[in-house]
């Protein structure tokens, strides 16, 4: 076979596992596998089936053009039930079409889609069949979870009140839509544009007749439940502050369905995230940090009792009790330290009886099961990498697959001693692994394999090298195919810069990567100072300094590339989304030796982002209020060093990005043409922080590559194998 290197349309190939759910008996994993459609120029998340006992191709489940999502299996495997947004299986039964709902006539930021709204719907895997629709709530489901005896189901939903309703009505009205009345601190959230104030309340289903019962009401949202295994209750979460926009106080509580008794389980002290119940129901696992509130340390894994539980009269008028103050609201005196002044957080009455399970890991906790007595399994950040963890109430844990270096942990499920895990690699991509304890993982499916088996891939290496404070920093290098470290000549350089910044670049397959390495560049991923995973310190120091530090770690990493000779310090290039695109601002504030770079959906000046993003919280408990430390605002933010640009730059934008607002893209890009340097903006219409269409992504790639290629960079040359592959997107 002639091996051809990757290009554009491979784009329109590239699908992604988001989900994967194990059968109780462990035999058979569900996933939701997000592929692209050419001709819809969209991404459907669809669901497949994977027999676990025998490597092969899985299953599709579903198909069409239905976002599914959340499968979650009964508890005797009988039946798979998931999240999906087809059309409503009641109006197809009663054979007409009457007028769209109010919730199903709008999507994010009010735009009038006209897409339903997701609802529970069940699929009998035993005798097979069209899905079967359980709910009809008209704000459709957030969450969901299966009783023990698979006879009911309980249901996270929006749950408008009539007044509440009719602003919803007149928000979604095409012909003469109301104006966005705004009460809410956080009164924005990128993807889901202005907020409301309707609360999430949680509903019992019955599977039988699908008739539903209300179990909580009143202002507070009730979130993510779970059944317990043995006595009927349900575990859920909720912020109960009355203040839940200016803190992360997300406590976890009981209620029985039938007495309707609730117990306060965490005391006011986490942000407590991915509960479970041990599988006798004594215990609850769940993971937080120590400080709710700041966003650059450890998320551990926690463990209590449910016998501490402590007894709440009333649910609905439980609100602002257990601490001693709830904060939220900044002294006008700023004081010596603005930052601390700024920091005005609930302060509990007691602390929560629970353990911290998982004391020395390096990096944070993201996902946790229960699936065994005395055993907890995690996914948990180490050096770089994702990996399994399993994690034991005494107080001990040990770091499982991957094993070697470059691959990475993207989900997994555990039942019993078995575990499914998806692992990504560099150049192989994801593939799915059945994970026995203490015996070796064992490949099923490896899911790219149809077209990447036909792609020269170029190889990662992982490089570690100090900083000018000595710190021992690690990056990643993609090099290009056939490129002969050490012997062949230097090639152009693309540092490629992270976002977050407490994110990582983890060893998985990279397709923006891969394709500038097929070109011939040599490509850096810096893990700077900022990256989670390699130590909470490491991490904390850049806490409210950004800037300094993380562009000395990634020069640090341009000069070690050319050191090794891998690098031709005459054709050094950058790019970065978000954060990266933060830092690409930076770079070329306080560097001349990029030829030209890139800023993707990055920021330029702090003052203005506050309040017109939506990350208030992270500013303030950063650097504090901008009213009360302007000149920390400023000298942090990238627009300090405009007078120093000289390279040429490329900004790209999304026209609704309330992460990182189009109007900081717009103010460096009016700096940079007022002192007469080389740019252009590309604002994509419709597009939140994230780009999600392929024609969007495959003109993003194709503005960068060319934008390069202007400034000494590598173009695209023709194909040595199949010219088929690099006709233009249909």
């Amino acid at each position: 076979m002639v091996k051809t290197r990757i290009t554009l349309d491979d784009i329109y190939r590239y699908a992604q596992v988001r989900e994967i759910s194990l059968a109780p008996d462990g035999t058979r994993a569900a996933f939701v596998l997000e592929a692209p459609r050419r001709a819809d120029d969209d991404r459907m998340p669809n669901l497949y089936l994977l027999n676990l006992e025998a490597p092969g191709e899985p299953h599709r489940l579903t198909r069409g053009a239905f976002k599914d999502s959340r499968p979650q299996f009964s508890h005797d495997g009988h039946y798979l039930a998931f999240l999906s947004n087809r059309p409503d299986e009641w109006e197809v039964a009663e054979s007409r079409q009457p007028e769209p709902t109010s919730a199903e006539k709008s999507g994010p930021d009010g735009d009038n889609d006209g897409e339903p709204k997701a609802q529970v719907w069940v699929l009998d895997l035993h005798r097979g069949g069209e899905p079967r629709q359980l709910t009809r709530r008209p704000e459709g489901v957030e969450s969901f979870a299966w009783s023990p005896d698979g006879t009911r189901m309980v249901v996270e939903s929006r749950d408008p009140s009539p007044e509440q309703e009719a602003y919803l009505k007149s928000l979604r009205n095409k012909k003469k839509p109301g104006p966005f009345v705004l009460t809410r601190v956080q009164h924005k959230a990128d993807g889901a544009g202005f907020l409301d104030d309707v609360p999430h309340h949680l509903f019992i289903v019955n599977m039988a007749d699908r008739s539903e019962t209300r179990l909580t009401a009143g202002p507070a949202s009730e979130t993510n439940p779970i059944w317990s295994p043995v006595d009927d209750s349900i575990l859920f979460s909720s912020n109960r502050t009355g203040d839940p926009d200016q803190n992360g106080r997300v406590d976890l509580w009981l209620i029985h369905p039938e007495t309707r008794t609730v117990r306060r389980l965490t005391r006011g002290d986490v942000n407590a995230a991915s509960a479970v119940f041990s599988p006798d129901g004594a215990q609850v696992g769940f993971i937080s940090g120590r400080e709710p509130e700041n966003a650059y340390v450890v998320q551990h894994v926690l463990v209590m009792n449910v016998a501490d539980g402590l007894a709440v009269e009333n649910l609905e008028s439980f609100i602002g009790q257990g601490w001693t103050e709830i904060g939220g609201v900044v002294p006008d005196d700023s004081g010596p330290d603005p930052v601390q002044n700024a920091r005005v957080y609930p302060v509990a009455a007691e602390r929560t009886p629970a353990r911290i399970l998982t004391e020395g890991m390096r990096g944070p906790v993201v996902h946790l099961t229960w699936p065994e007595p005395g055993r907890l399994v995690a996914m948990a950040g180490h050096e770089g990498q994702w990996r399994l963890s399993s994690v034991y109430p005494e107080g001990r844990w040990e770091l499982q697959e991957p094993t070697e270096r470059l691959a990475t942990l993207t989900g997994f499920d555990a039942k019993g001693r078995r575990t499914v895990a998806v692992i990504d690699s560099p150049q192989s991509g994801q593939s799915i692994y059945r994970v026995d304890e203490s015996t070796p993982a064992v490949a099923i499916s490896p899911l790219q394999n149809a077209w990447l088996a036909g792609r020269n891939t170029a190889e990662v290496r992982v490089i570690r090298y100090a900083d000018h404070d000595g710190v021992e920093v690690e990056a990643l290098v993609t090099l290009p195919p056939g490129f002969l470290a050490g012997e062949a000549p230097p090639a152009p350089l693309l540092v490629m810069i992270h976002g977050g910044p407490m994110a990582f670049d983890a060893p998985a397959f990279d397709f923006d990567a891969q394709y500038f390495a097929g070109l011939g560049y040599v490509v850096l991923q810096v893990n700077y100072r900022g990256s989670i995973s390699y130590g909470e310190d490491f991490c904390r120091i850049i806490q409210g300094r950004w800037g300094p530090m993380e562009h000395d770690d990634v020069m640090c990493g341009v000069d070690e590339l050319i050191r090794l000779g891998w690098a031709d310090p005459d054709r050094l290039f950058c790019t970065g989304f978000s954060q990266g695109g933060i830092m690409t601002n930076w770079a070329v504030g306080h560097s001349d030796r990029f030829r030209a770079a890139v800023s993707e959906h990055g920021m330029w000046n702090y003052e203005a982002a506050f309040g017109s993003d939506d990350c208030h919280s992270w500013w303030q408990d950063d650097l504090g209020v901008p009213w009360q430390n302007k000149d920390l605002y400023r000298e942090i933010s990238p627009m300090s060093g405009v007078d120093q640009i000289r390279t040429p730059v490329l900004i790209t934008a999304g026209e609704i990005d309330w992460r990182c607002p189009l109007d900081q893209a717009e103010q460096l890009y009016m700096a940079l043409k007022k002192r007469g340097v080389e740019t252009a903006l590309i604002v994509y219409p419709g597009e939140h922080h994230a780009i999600t269409r392929p024609t969007r992504a495959v003109d993003r790639l194709t503005r960068l590559r060319d934008w390069l290629h202007h400034h000494g960079g590598l173009g695209d040359p023709p194909l040595a194998g199949d010219p088929s592959l690099e006709k233009a997107p249909s």
